[in-house]
This record gives structure tokens, sequence and C-alpha cells, in this order.
């Protein structure tokens, strides 16, 4: 009876093997079987959201495994208030910050931050973003991860039935061949289940906790955005920035020549005591001319050929 464990036991390998191809065959069917009247009820949702003018999309595919990201880029003129508010609203919708770094001088300063924030408030949260901070540019995406997170549990579940009789075989070998052969497939199990039930909480992590990447960046001046797409929401910002950049180059003169009043100070006086030197010299060269002048005798006229006697022929 010990002697026939171990055909036994490889031909239970097989069966297993055999047992998990027309699992993974049957829940496959059975997937596409689902997938079907799901995209059968969601045409149907689609159709009944254009009928009533607008649905709740998230009704639509409220079993489905989705990965939701977006991606802001934000300016301001407080840095420091700008990056509490982040915090604070990350705070208040049940998230946390996964990572963040701030760089630069105060002036042009700018904070990277990866936010998770739970999936079910991923919309008020971009909106409340939106609403309190200067965007520039903003963009999201969703990665439907249904399948791959089904094909998982479908794995997991046929490896826990072999593992289980694994278990039992185990118990019943006495033959150290057996017992090392049995302990070997036990381990390489094992190690299946261990990466498997890694990759599922992984995707349980990303499916549960949307993914903000957004970029601070510390400006004098805000980027204009355009209000609206017409003509005089456009002049209304021109307007806006324009007179935003007069004011910025008025304060930037002002806080230039307060910081930089002792240099302006020289510069004025040299710049005068430079005038009055040159117009000295110049009423110098002007008198020393003059005296010279007056002092050189005027030269005797010149004579004509007129006035030079002729030689006279004896």
């Amino acid at each position: 009876m010990k002697k026939r464990l171990l055909p036994l036991f490889l031909a239970l390998l097989l069966s297993l093997s055999a047992c998990g191809s027309s699992s993974g065959g049957t829940d496959s069917s059975a997937a596409v079987g689902d997938a079907s009247a799901d995209n059968g009820w969601a045409e149907a949702a689609m159709d009944a959201a254009d009928t009533a003018g607008g649905a709740d999309f998230s009704a639509v595919r409220r079993n489905a495994k989705l990965i939701l990201n977006a991606d802001l880029s934000l300016e301001t003129q407080d840095f420091e208030k700008s990056a509490a508010d982040i915090e604070k609203m990350t705070a208040e919708a049940g998230g946390y910050i996964e990572s963040s770094g701030t760089y630069g001088d105060t002036g042009s300063r700018s904070a990277n931050y990866t936010l998770r924030v739970p999936q079910e408030k991923f919309e008020q949260f971009y909106t409340q973003l939106g609403e309190n901070m200067h965007v520039v540019s903003r963009s999201r995406s969703s990665e439907d991860v249904t399948e791959q997170y089904t094909d998982i549990e479908t794995r997991l579940a046929t490896l826990q039935t072999k593992h289980e009789r694994l278990l039992s075989l185990l118990e019943k070998a006495d033959k150290m061949e057996d017992i090392i052969s049995l302990e070997n497939a036990l381990a390489d199990c094992e190690y299946e289940i261990d990466s498997l039930t890694g990759s599922k909480r992984r995707y349980d992590d990303l499916v549960g906790f949307s993914t903000f990447y957004i970029n601070l960046r510390e400006v004098q001046t805000l980027t204009a955005t355009a209000d609206g797409t017409g003509f005089g929401a456009q002049l209304s910002q021109a307007a806006k920035t324009g007179a935003r950049g007069l004011a910025d180059v008025v304060r930037g003169t002002i806080l230039g020549v307060v910081m930089f009043w002792p240099a302006v100070i020289l510069l004025i006086a040299g710049t005068a005591a430079g005038v009055i030197l040159h117009r000295r010299r110049k009423a110098k060269r002007l008198a020393a001319w003059n005296a010279q002048m007056q002092q050189t005798p005027p030269a005797p006229p010149a004579e004509t050929p007129q006035d030079k006697p002729e030689d006279k022929k004896e």
C-alpha cells in the first residue's frame, strides 16, 4: 500500500492540474458570460442616461475594479498657505501623503506631492482642488483591472485547494522519498500563493485609494487661464493679466529701490559729481584759451605782389 503512494501522488497532481485547467476554462466562460451580461446592462443604462439627460456613471460599473489617477499643475503666490491647504484637504478626505518634496528658494519654490485618497472621495477631492487652487493644467485617467483581479482570485482558489490536498497526502506519507517530493510541491505551491496574494493586495490598494500627482509652484504672477471661450472672456482675462503685470512691475521697482537705496544714492551722487567736474574742466579750458588769445599780438598783414619794388634795369 505504501509502495503505491508515490504513483497515487503523481496521479493526484495530474488530476489537480486537469481540474485547475477545467476550472480556469469554466471561470473564463463564466467571466465572458458575465461580461456580456454586464455590457448589455451597461448599454441599457447608458441609453437610459441619454434619455433622462444624465446619470451617475459609477452605477454602470459598480462591480468593476478601477484604478483612478489624477495629475494637476498648480500655481500660488502664497506657498506656505497653499501647501498647508493641500495637506488639510487630504486629511479631511480620509487620505494620506504617500510622498512629497519641496525645492528651490523663497519666491520660486516648488513642491511635488503624491496623494492617496479613498476612491469614493475622488470626484469631491478633484473638484475641491479646482475650486481652492489656481489650476494651470489637470488631467485624469482610469484603468480597469477587473479581468486581472478576477484571474488572480481564480488562481488563488485553485492553489488553496491544491495546498490542502498536498497537506493531506503529506500526513499519510511515511517514505522519505515521498515526504521530500510532497514538501517540495508544497513549497512551490506556497510560493505561488504568496506571490498572488501580494498582487491581490496591491490591486486592492490601487483600487481602494486613488492617486493624485500634484505639482505646486510659487510664482509672482499667476498664469492666465481662460474663464471662457468667447472674445469677451478672453479680453477680460487679458485685462486682468495686464493689470497684475503692471502692479508687479511697480511693486518690484519700489522694492528694488528700497533694497538697493545706498547703491542708488551713490550712483546719483557719482553721476552728479562727474557732470560738475566735466563742466569745471570745460570752463577752465575755455578761460585759458581766452587768456591766450588776449596775450598774443595780432600778426602783420601779409605783403601783396603789388607792394614789392620792381627791379630797375640799367
